[in-house]
């Protein structure tokens, strides 16, 4: 697979202008996730503070499951998207691996592009606790549909 030499790439100033779009969100700030686009190559998602219906996990204080497959789908199309140059992208599948429990007051998830296509893009992620022990990972694919994606609701 080849890389996508024909797509534009996002400047710094349209990578802070998203971050600050979607940090914005109501959802986002619901979900306690800030977005960080600021290392190129790398998107990463932080929780911190975890909070209470964040946990759960197997009946422990340890974050639940659902929580950290929803940080990889946001890190995983995140990625695509940023990797893309702005394209309107999906996230068309997800493997994930649960090594163990997320505990402490904060965790963060980091994606990379894997190998990339024209139509399609293969990121993987990793989950760290506040220690920054690997507690999960994530391979994905991204489904690239060309177009600009729109910019979150406001509301």
């Amino acid at each position: 697979m080849d890389s996508m030499p024909d797509l534009p790439t996002l400047s710094e100033g349209q990578l802070a202008k998203f971050e600050q779009e979607w940090n914005a969100h109501p959802g986002m700030r619901h979900m306690g996730v800030r977005m960080d686009f600021s290392t190129p190559g790398v998107v990463r998602a932080v929780v911190d503070p975890i909070r209470e219906f964040h946990r759960g996990g197997m009946g422990t204080e340890a974050v639940n499951g659902a929580v950290m497959a929803g940080v990889f789908d946001l890190v995983i199309g995140f990625t695509g998207y940023v990797h893309s140059g702005g394209a309107r992208v999906g996230v068309a599948q997800l493997s994930m691996q649960y090594l163990r429990p997320v505990t402490g007051d904060r965790f963060s998830a980091e994606g990379r592009v894997v190998r990339s296509g024209k139509t399609i893009i293969f990121a993987a992620a990793e989950l760290k606790d506040e220690r920054g022990k690997v507690c999960a990972s994530c391979d994905g694919m991204v489904s690239v549909r060309g177009g600009d994606m729109p910019a979150p609701p406001a509301f």
